[in-house]
């Protein structure tokens, strides 16, 4: 399958673009993070999000809860059969905590562990922060991605961690990432998710931003789908700092 979608992607863009300013990409880029208004959380209302993870091939079900508050409060708790599988929680100061299954508590972990931990887990999604993860963007131009015209992508390379190209609809929201293997796996951070491709279908309202709510992946030839419900409750801090 990445095979499949490595070829459709160098029949899709366009041959290399004349008269594009340097600054294509990152336009794009912060016009889709605009749009999504994640700098728009009302800081006196607590966000909660439940996904229902799916995989067809091995019939499990994985519900992930996630609550947040602005500026740096999250709380993420991942279970199989209402059994705790991943979680952490950390209150933005001083109290930054990982559940460690296999030996069934809570421990207490450096908060730039907690940060780097949390990527693959944060509702605001991988470009979130680029500039800060030392991106770098490349405007790779229109796009045809199965069957879907007037996209365009952009190639987004994190050091030592990923290369991915994602491909934005004219509205400006993304609809499609795909991962190459143009980076030895030795090098990559083990704590990033690595994807073959990944669809988003749907997006939701949520105040006055927008999250993805139907979305689905591939990853080493396995299909997961992910369903997101996000609503806002009255704000409560306790959350971020009880086990």
């Amino acid at each position: 399958m990445r095979r499949t979608i490595a070829i459709m992607m160098l029949l899709a863009l366009a041959p290399a673009l004349r008269g594009q300013t340097a600054d294509t990409a990152v336009q794009i880029v912060e016009r889709y993070l605009e749009l999504l208004g994640n700098d728009r959380w009302p800081a006196d209302s607590l966000l909660v999000m439940k996904t229902v993870i799916t995989s067809p091939q091995s019939g499990d079900t994985f519900v992930m809860k996630r609550w947040f508050m602005p500026p740096q409060k999250h709380r993420i708790e991942v279970r199989l059969n209402d059994t705790l599988q991943t979680a952490y929680c950390g209150n933005g100061s001083d109290r930054f905590r990982k559940y460690i299954p296999s030996l069934g508590y809570w421990q207490d972990i450096p908060s730039y562990q907690f940060y780097t931990e949390l990527t693959g887990y944060d509702f605001r999604g991988p470009l979130h922060g680029w500039r800060a993860q030392g991106a770098t963007l490349t405007y790779e131009g229109p796009a045809t991605v199965m069957g879907r015209k007037g996209l365009e992508a952009v190639k987004v390379e994190v050091p030592d961690r990923y290369v991915r190209h994602y491909f934005f609809e004219p509205s400006g929201l993304m609809s499609m990432i795909v991962e190459t293997a143009e980076l030895d796996s030795l090098y990559r951070d083990r704590y990033s998710v690595h994807i073959d491709w990944k669809f988003i279908h749907e997006y939701q309202q949520v105040g006055r931003s927008l999250l993805p709510k139907q979305e689905s992946f591939m990853r080493q030839g396995k299909l997961t789908v992910m369903e997101t419900e996000a609503y806002f409750e009255p704000a409560k801090t306790l959350i971020f700092n009880q086990d």
